[in-house]
């Protein structure tokens, strides 16, 4: 059988067009290996390739298997887990609010915030459900298009400040466009594979650019830039340490951790001096953080009024809502549908759901994270490390604020959050984690030198120019 026959015929058993272009690439280099090896053992060239076809057996045997074998896989568990966490989050926050209405109305529950909680939900649902379809290869060939558009919007956030937006919608917009920037990240390391230091510092030059624009446009650090100071952080040391820039790791580690240094020594001198770049609240919190004992009235007093609520849950929950909760609600209860919804669910419900809610988030987290993680495509690799990262982090944060241990307020847990930035945030970052586990049997990574040649459609073409002998005096 001729190679092309053989290519053909193979390549129509495969259904899925990505998984088509892999498998094709991967048995093409295959078969050319083989071929090589053949002629170094001095078989003629047509006899080498027709035994390294024959070698690979039956194409549309082959060709099925190989199928069988390369086709999407929906991570269904993960899927139900997260519209189960989804369903969840929409109850409590309706019964939230029914509980502290006055009188309690299933009617106005709706009216004001349960209708809001529903669509909110089912947008990062749908987020989620619609990106994870999709090919997230995209981000790795147009990783710099990608970058350029982000600090565009970046800039077009400065501009919403300017026609006046309040305070709250503005800190909400840089902190959800911040916590997606990983995700950029691990499409600019994988673009910058094998370029040694030069790659390296490329991608923390880039990461600072970012940070630079937030801190100019909001005027100070935000809640988010810390998130992303530690996921950054352990992206580049993992890709450094597989090896992913090339070169001598040692050296990028010492950068790396002089970077590191760098930035504690920043932070130290902003608590120390009081910089401008904190503000009146955040230096506060800090202080407060690390020396309990200076806790101040206004910014200390609910973290030490939530850590007092640590020791009142009981293990099924209560019929009402202990004042000092109630008293943090919020107007409307929005606070306690969204920055204090773990404290609601442990005060109302008890300790026993509270920890099955904790432990299926984290579960979910963990899973999803450890499955990107084992993933043979790097891009695919970061871009489920930048996510996983990010929801685990986030999901920490918010666990620790519900304790009364956290330096700010300002972060969502993934499903159980009130907010359509919320939902919309966490529905890309939980859509891309599934995206990768749903393509990791389909999108391989092509690690082989370009073929020479001209490309012309799917094709490409080569010249070949010989001598030919000398007949008739020509």
């Amino acid at each position: 059988m001729e190679y092309r026959e053989y290519m053909d015929t193979l390549g129509e058993q495969i259904r899925n067009a990505r998984a088509r272009r892999m498998v094709l690439g991967e048995i093409q280099g295959h078969i050319e290996e083989q071929c090589r090896a053949y002629e170094d053992q001095g078989m003629d060239p047509r006899e080498a390739m027709a035994e390294s076809i024959r070698q690979m057996g039956d194409p549309a045997r082959t060709g099925a298997e190989l199928d069988r074998i390369h086709r999407p896989r929906t991570p269904w568990g993960l899927i139900g887990l997260a519209v189960g966490l989804t369903a969840v989050g929409i109850i409590i926050q309706c019964l939230i609010f029914y509980k502290i209405a006055d009188p309690p109305s299933w009617a106005n529950v709706w009216l004001y915030h349960g209708r809001n909680t529903v669509v909110y939900n089912l947008i990062g649902l749908a987020v989620m459900l619609g990106i994870m379809y999709l090919d997230y290869s995209f981000i790795g060939r147009h990783v710099y298009l990608l970058y350029g558009l982000y600090l565009a919007g970046m800039f077009g956030i400065c501009v919403i400040r300017i026609c006046r937006f309040s305070y709250d919608q503005y800190l909400s917009l840089w902190y959800y466009m911040i916590s997606l920037y990983p995700i950029l990240l691990a499409g600019l390391i994988y673009r910058s594979r094998k370029q040694g230091m030069k790659g390296l510092a490329r991608c923390m030059i880039l990461t600072a650019a970012v940070l630079a624009v937030c801190i100019w446009g909001f005027g100070q650090m935000t809640s988010a830039c810390p998130e992303i100071l530690v996921i950054c952080g352990i992206m580049l040391l993992a890709a450094v340490h597989k090896r992913i820039f090339g070169g001598k790791r040692l050296w990028q580690g010492m950068a790396l951790a002089g970077v590191a240094l760098l930035g504690i020594i920043g932070i130290w001198y902003m608590t120390a001096a009081g910089s401008r770049w904190l503000s009146p609240n955040q230096y506060a919190r800090l202080i407060h953080f690390l020396s309990p004992e200076k806790a101040a009235g206004d910014v200390g007093y609910i973290a030490v009024r939530q850590r007092e609520l640590l020791g009142n849950y009981s293990l099924w929950g209560q019929q009402g809502l202990t004042e000092r909760l109630l008293a943090d609600s919020g107007p409307g209860g929005l606070d306690l549908a969204g920055t204090y919804v773990l404290s609601a669910i442990f005060a109302w419900f008890g300790i026993f759901v509270g920890v099955l809610v904790v432990g299926g988030l984290l579960f979910f987290v963990g899973k999803a994270l450890y499955m990107t993680l084992r993933q043979r495509n790097r891009l695919g690799m970061f871009i489920g490390m930048a996510c996983g990262l990010s929801l685990l982090l986030h999901s920490v944060v918010f666990i620790a604020i519900n304790c009364g241990y956290s330096l700010y307020y300002t972060t969502g847990i993934p499903f159980l959050a009130y907010g359509l930035g919320y939902g919309v945030t966490n529905g890309v970052l939980v859509g891309l984690l599934l995206c990768v586990c749903r393509n990791s049997a389909i999108l391989g990574e092509d690690t082989a030198p370009q073929t020479a040649g001209i490309r012309l459609g799917r094709h490409r073409y080569r010249l070949r120019m010989e001598r030919m002998p000398e007949q008739n005096g020509f």
